[in-house]
């Protein structure tokens, strides 16, 4: 796509994951419905439904304390990258058929490569977590 390129998507998100601050992420978590609402009815966008609710997950877990086991500048290249969905008039306007939800799509896509290390580290965490509750709940029983 020539009028929005993977480098733009970088600077998008190493741009806000520079200048995050956690009013960002109390608003992204604010917004979890109507992101999810955008992403559900977009055909650009749900392919990524799953990895949108893990990236939830993610913030809401780092919000709460429960998972403080990732650098602050990828929290803040997630938050960018959802709060990049609900931008009506971002690089390409969503109300452009078709293309308007390509360049949220590629920022999307770009993010969770960009901080694939630090999301498949928090899913083991998460995983060892569970299977250890399971395995607490058995001690009890």
């Amino acid at each position: 796509m020539k009028f929005f390129s993977e480098r733009r998507a970088r600077k998008i998100l190493e741009d806000g994951a520079d200048d995050a601050q956690q009013e960002q992420l109390e608003a992204t978590l604010k917004n979890r419905r109507r992101i999810l609402d955008k992403v559900l009815t977009n055909a650009s966008l749900a392919p990524y439904l799953e990895q949108v609710k893990t990236l939830f997950q993610l913030v809401q877990d780092y919000a709460r304390g429960n998972y403080r086991e990732i650098p602050w500048w990828s929290i803040g290249a997630v938050i960018t990258a959802l709060g990049y969905i609900l931008m009506p008039l971002d690089s390409i306007p969503d109300f452009i058929p078709v293309a308007g939800y390509l360049d949220d799509a590629v920022v999307l896509k770009l993010c969770l490569d960009m901080i694939a290390r630090d999301l498949q580290q928090y899913r083991l965490s998460k995983d060892e977590a569970e299977q250890q509750g399971e395995i607490n709940n058995e001690d009890t029983d």
